[in-house]
């Protein structure tokens, strides 16, 4: 299943389970199909798991419930990565074999299977239309409005910042970090064009908002200052001045950075 399938078939999920306002009951969702929830205390490193039961013929759902160091929304886009795996056939089939396994989610690992039931979650918690018209409003969209759309749809901040880099026409790319350390950039399709697809560097810019970010924890205070691609990217025969906006993910220890090119002078 492509993305652009994944978007119709999200779409008509929404539709069957009159879930077209905000915030997408997920847990509706599965109740109406028949999966069992399990809910509990699985540790800090457990996302979620979805496993068939031959004998129940029932599918059965496990995700951690909340705490002082799990989000709610991240919760929800853990449930909702599991819908992936029951929903997208290739997924399913390996289910009904007794293929089950942990999961990872929010884009946190390279696995396909996981990815793709990462883009799956992102888009049955933020639907594409209300992504086109965010995005249509107007210019640009700062990482606090991001957020606050993530707020309204109950999904991570970080799967709806994902989706706003991928949509929108401006320059700008996503970083998502953790004690300092770059655990993945996303460039926007104008930020790949000018040369900025790959950041290089595998550490935090120091002295940036990001690494200030870091240090509070919990707080969900934004972030920002000004930057440049010298500080953050390895180099580029393109050097370009950023403006740079870090949010503290929780307790995580996570960071989400967005950076936005300054491009007018190279337009001109």
């Amino acid at each position: 299943m492509d993305r652009n399938e994944t978007e119709v078939f999200t779409s008509k999920i929404r539709q069957t389970m009159n879930q077209t306002s905000p915030p997408v009951d997920i847990f509706h969702i599965a109740r109406e199909e028949g999966i069992l929830l399990a809910p509990g205390h699985y540790g800090e490193e457990f996302d979620g798991r979805i496993e068939f039961h031959p004998r129940k013929g029932k599918f059965i759902l496990f995700y951690p419930e909340p705490s002082s160091t799990r989000l709610q929304t991240r919760i929800r886009f853990s449930v909702a990565h599991e819908l992936g795996h029951y929903y997208i056939p290739e997924h399913r089939e390996l289910l009904v074999r007794g293929q089950a396994h942990n999961s990872i989610s929010d884009f946190l690992c390279d696995n396909m299977l996981e990815r793709e039931a990462d883009f799956f979650a992102a888009s049955l918690l933020l639907p594409a239309d209300v992504l086109a018209d965010f995005c249509d409003r107007k210019k640009f969209f700062t990482l606090k409005e991001i957020v606050e759309l993530a707020k309204t749809w109950q999904t991570s901040a970080t799967s709806a910042a994902i989706r706003y880099v991928e949509w929108t026409y401006e320059c700008c790319a996503i970083v998502l970090s953790q004690d300092e350390l770059v655990r993945f950039y996303i460039a926007s399709e104008d930020a790949a064009y000018r040369g900025f697809q790959w950041l290089g560097k595998k550490k935090v810019a120091p002295r940036s908002a990001t690494i200030e970010a870091g240090k509070q924890r919990g707080s969900g205070q934004f972030f920002e200052q000004q930057s440049h691609t010298e500080m953050w990217f390895s180099d580029r025969s393109t050097t370009l001045k950023l403006w740079e906006e870090a949010f503290p993910l929780g307790y995580t220890g996570r960071v989400l950075t967005m950076l936005t090119f300054e491009v007018e002078d190279l337009d001109e």
